[in-house]
């Protein structure tokens, strides 16, 4: 049987990033190959927030990242409770990560930002230069986090990414900067957690410790529009709002939830009657479980409109300028959408089969 490992943030307490890797391990090993995540973490990632490295990442982005630590530190408890459902190898380090590079037959970066060098301090442990048979090195849907590569790093990209057999990204702009860099023509293919159908999903989830019928709300970024879309449609719907971890900005009639895991928000989108939110992995557990569900994004935002647009639902976005709906409890006709998610499903495993069968 195939032996498959992957590397990705697997440490990290942010929903999106575990979920995707326990996605995309159960999507491998349902295949027919074995997988383990590798369980290596950056040494930059463990220092990220010393004083160190304050020079390094500017004080703007140092901040933001100390405010974040401590917002995700209530959830520790919760992520290594679902990090449990993993299966991950020995503990690895800088020392012995070559150590491992006969014990698999195939390697993969991914998913997430796995290739934004700026994350992990370029720690090429995440191009898999820890392994030197190219024959072994493939990505899915691997992300930069950015749309080109400035002009004193491309040098550095070029020897971090130009050793691998197959090249899978999330974004199109991560196709765009492989041709422009590497002239390989990458493929497109979808999150992981959209791998994964809604039975198995619901298999796993924890029913959320909320009575009634509710709101749900999932912010990454302050937005004035998102706090007026969830003060109409509470007046409109007449239910309660609970938001994970809290609504950033002027709100206080809710039920925050800061302390939950992957499995317990997975059980919140399960149950809600209507979501609103600025967040991909949001948006699409949204669809996934078929919910109702207003996107309220800036105008330079790609990924929610061209995941949404793949089921005809871009009015279901809200822009800073976009005019409020009147009417927000309309229901969305989810026939079309779940048929989508049938066809991107079935060909992000094809693309995994290709890898794991060493075929192009």
């Amino acid at each position: 049987m195939m032996k498959t490992a992957t590397i990705t943030f697997q440490n990290t307490n942010n929903f999106g990033a575990a979920l995707q890797c326990y996605a995309l391990q159960t999507t491998i090993k349902s295949l027919g190959a074995e997988n383990e995540v590798l369980n290596y973490t950056s040494p930059y990632l463990n220092k990220s927030y010393k004083l160190s490295v304050l020079k390094e990442k500017g004080l703007v982005r140092y901040v933001l990242g100390m405010a974040y630590a401590m917002l995700r530190a209530p959830r520790n408890k919760a992520f290594a409770r679902f990090r449990k459902l993993l299966k991950l190898s020995k503990p690895l380090d800088k020392q012995n990560i070559s150590t491992v590079q006969d014990d698999y037959d195939l390697f993969i970066s991914g998913s997430d930002q796995v290739w934004n060098g700026s994350l992990v301090g370029y720690d090429d442990t995440y191009f898999l230069g820890f392994v030197t048979d190219r024959a072994k090195k493939g990505s899915y849907a691997a992300s930069f986090g950015f749309q080109n590569i400035p002009e004193n790093l491309k040098a550095k990209y070029k020897e971090l990414l130009g050793n691998y057999k197959y090249y899978n990204v999330r974004e199109a702009s991560g196709v765009e900067i492989l041709k422009n860099l590497l002239n390989v023509d990458a493929h497109l293919t979808v999150d992981p957690t959209l791998l994964v159908d809604r039975s198995h999903w619901e298999s796993i989830l924890e029913t959320p410790k909320v009575r009634g019928n509710y709101i749900l709300v999932y912010q990454i970024s302050p937005s004035s529009k998102l706090i007026e879309v969830v003060k109409r449609l509470k007046k409109e719907a007449g239910l309660q709002v609970v938001a994970v971890p809290f609504i950033m900005g002027p709100y206080f009639s809710y039920k925050p939830m800061p302390t939950i895991g992957p499995a317990e928000w997975v059980g919140l989108f399960a149950n809600a009657s209507f979501v609103v939110t600025d967040s991909f992995h949001g948006t699409a557990f949204s669809m996934i479980f078929n919910k109702n569900v207003w996107c309220c994004v800036p105008k330079t935002e790609s990924r929610i409109n061209g995941f949404l647009s793949l089921g005809g639902l871009t009015d279901r976005l809200l822009y800073p300028d976009t005019s409020i709906p009147t009417c927000l409890t309309g229901s969305i006709d989810f026939a079309n959408v779940n048929k989508v998610l049938d066809e991107i499903r079935n060909q992000g495993k094809n693309t995994l089969n290709q890898m794991i069968n060493g075929t192009e």
